[in-house]
């Protein structure tokens, strides 16, 4: 049982890890729009997500989100690969509600909502590395002190997450022989305790290598205008409306 626990606990961070992680070496149209388009766009297929429950309607944000991914060359195996986490553990949490409130339907809408906001999002991640990320949003005039926190917190998030994978590879690396659920408990606390130890270090060592390399966001770069992006989510938007 023990193991089936680590084995649980290393997938859900390696899934954490990468979920922020621009990692689509493939240029295609939607590498090339402007980031500030791109993410104007991506929030407006998490509202169409989000702000119904229409199965119909999310249907179609579904859809138009995947049929442009297949259009624009990204795969959409790994982009459901990437959206399906989050998705099965919302099912996990709204069945028993939907179950003692006799509403089956709530326990599929609510997930395939999930669904689509998460494959918009990381459409948006796949496409788009995230210093461009950075760029579209100061572009759109977020305030300098909330891309300072932006860029502190996805720094310290991708190192915490790559340093608990490190301490979990190395103990199954020392590790002879199954063990036992309390040796199991024994070592994870250890394990954990040099966690928080390198969490804190790395905090600063961040903070400092932000200070030394300067804060701006600048990034050089020529992009399309994105009117064939901007079309399409005005028509998706438009087919949604009149469902």
């Amino acid at each position: 049982m023990h193991l089936l626990i680590e084995k649980t606990i290393k997938e859900a961070t390696e899934y954490f890890h990468n979920f922020f992680i621009h990692e689509y070496t493939k240029n295609t149209y939607l590498h090339s729009v402007d980031p500030a388009v791109k993410l104007i766009g991506t929030l407006v297929f998490i509202l169409l997500s989000i702000t119904t429950f229409n199965p119909e309607r999310v249907l179609l944000t579904v859809l138009a989100v995947y049929f442009l991914a297949f259009n624009v060359g990204i795969s959409l195996r790994l982009l459901v690969k990437r959206s399906s986490l989050f998705t099965i553990f919302s099912f996990i949490i709204v069945l028993p509600v939907s179950i003692y409130e006799r509403n089956l339907e709530y326990a599929l809408i609510f997930p395939l909502r999930v669904f689509s906001s998460i494959s918009a999002l990381q459409l948006f991640i796949l496409t788009t590395k995230f210093n461009e990320a950075m760029y579209a949003l100061k572009r759109l005039r977020v305030p300098k002190i909330m891309l300072d926190i932006v860029w502190l917190t996805y720094r310290y998030t991708v190192v915490m997450f790559r340093d608990l994978l490190d301490i979990m590879l190395a103990r199954e690396a020392r590790r002879m022989r199954k063990g036992s659920h309390l040796e199991m408990f024994r070592v994870g606390g250890k394990s954990l305790g040099l966690f928080f130890l390198r969490s804190f270090e790395k905090a600063e060592m961040i903070e400092l290598a932000m200070a030394s390399r300067g804060r701006e966001v600048v990034y050089s770069g020529s992009y399309d205008r994105g009117y064939f992006y901007l079309v399409y989510v005005l028509a998706i938007t438009g087919w949604w409306v009149m469902l």
